[in-house]
Order: structure tokens, then sequence, then C-alpha cells
């Protein structure tokens, strides 16, 4: 995993997260082609020199999975020549990585698995829920915009892990990429995210937090197999197949995904 990690790292500095999709293999040998499509955390706190290397890597266009409340709190920096788009999957942000501390300690004091249950029921919404479905499917309109060579899109949420891992999950999908390479993806933000996380762990243990709330941060700020195979175990329950829930609930046609296939697969 090591070895596909350091692949998949494009090289930004000030950002979190920073993945590219590109060179992964779908069953039928093909590989997704290299600056077309990436996946981040938010783009606040880029430095000139990451935004000049976004505008040269090809970005054109930011989705942004982010509720209003955190855009207003760290709003995007745009490369130039980039086209944003304000697409959130939820009204709040359901996953609580951008929640403050406090509250979360409100909520997880007594209850050492709240963090992880929460996480459950975000994979849940983003399924179910109106607004998410109708993001989804705009971010697949995006997709399919963007058939011109070597122009990139990304897309993200705040820690660029559960909305952002989910719309990984339908993408990669929808071109034919095996679950097991799905799933070491999503794996991946704990591996990039590790020492952002035990930094932030240490120091609320320094003040004073009980071992709950400890755990919940760790549930909420990084990823569990358990929330992707939830989030599995729902489409498989509810409609039958992930593939059932792209063309039902996504609507996405053959031709859509021919398309998309075009688009971001190698010849």
């Amino acid at each position: 995993m090591n070895e596909k990690l350091t692949n998949q790292l494009i090289g930004v500095t000030s950002g979190r997260n920073f993945r590219e999709l590109g060179g992964y293999k779908t069953m039928s040998g093909k590989k997704i082609k290299m600056h077309k499509l990436l996946r981040t955390g938010n783009l606040a706190d880029l430095s000139l020199l990451d935004l000049d290397f976004l505008k040269d890597y090809g970005v054109k266009t930011i989705i942004d999975f982010r509720s209003q409340a955190e855009v207003d709190k760290q709003p995007d920096r745009v490369p130039e020549g980039a086209r944003y788009e304000f697409n959130p999957v939820f009204s709040e942000d359901l996953t609580n990585s951008s929640k403050s501390i406090t509250d979360l300690e409100n909520q997880s004091k007594q209850d050492a698995d709240f963090g992880f249950d929460h996480m459950l029921y975000a994979y849940e919404d983003m399924i179910e829920s109106d607004s998410a479905r109708k993001a989804y499917r705009k971010f697949f309109d995006a997709l399919l915009d963007n058939d011109k060579d070597d122009e990139a899109l990304i897309f993200h949420c705040t820690a660029g892990k559960d909305r952002t891992g989910f719309g990984a999950l339908l993408i990669l999908t929808a071109l034919g990429v095996p679950l097991q390479t799905i799933k070491k993806d999503y794996l991946l933000t704990n591996i990039t995210t590790h020492d952002f996380i035990e930094g932030l762990v240490e120091r609320e243990r320094k003040q004073g937090k009980n071992e709950n709330t400890l755990q919940s941060i760790r549930d909420i700020q990084s990823v569990r197999p358990e929330y992707l195979d939830h989030a599995l175990k729902v489409l498989n329950d509810n409609y039958g197949s992930i593939n059932n829930y792209l063309r039902e609930v996504m609507k996405l046609s053959s031709a859509d995904i021919m398309k998309l296939r075009q688009i971001y697969l190698e010849d």
C-alpha cells in the first residue's frame, strides 16, 4: 500500500489528503488517466506555490461537497482558470469533521461509541437523503462535462474522506475499478492524515479530554473499513447492488457510463 500511496500523492504540501485517482486499473485492465480526477480535503490553506502547481497540473473544475457553514469558515482557494462549484451533500456537516472539539466532547463524554455510530449514520444519509442524492448526481454531471484532454477535476469535502470517499466509491465503480482497489484507496486517508490525527488526539489528551472523547475524535477524523462496508451493505440491501444504485438513483444511463469511461480511461 505504501508504494501505491507514493504513486497517488501529487506533491501538494499545504493541502490535506490530496490524491490522484489516475493510475488505478479497472477490471478490464484499463487505467484511469492521470491529470483527470483528484480527491482532496478542503483547499482553504493552499499556498501560492501549490495554487500554481494545481494550475499547471490542469485543474479546471472544483466540486465542493461541504455545507455553507463550512465554506464560510474556510473558503477554498481556487487555482487560476478553474471553475468552482458549490455542491453541498448535507445542509450541515453530518460527518462532524468540521465540528468543534467542545461540541464533540459534550456528545461523546459518556459514550465511547458516539463517533463510530455517528459515522455509520452519516454514511446512510449519503445514500438516502435527497440533498446527498442531488449533490452526487450533480457531481456526475460535472464529471461528464470534464471531457477535454489534460483538464482535471477536483472533488472534496473538509477532510477529504467521507463525502469525498463516497463520491470516489460511486465514480470508481462506474469506471469499473474493482472493489478491492476502491477500499485500498479509501483507507489511504489513514496514512495521509495519521500525523494530523495523532497530533490532535495528543493535544486534546493534554487538555484533559477523557478516553471516550479521544476515541470519538479518532473515529470521526479517520476512516474505518466498517464505514465503507456499512455503506455497501445498505446499497446491497436496499438497491440490490451499487451498480443498481448508479442506474436507479443516480440515473446514469448506459451511454453515460460509456462516456465516463471514454473520458477517464486510457485507450
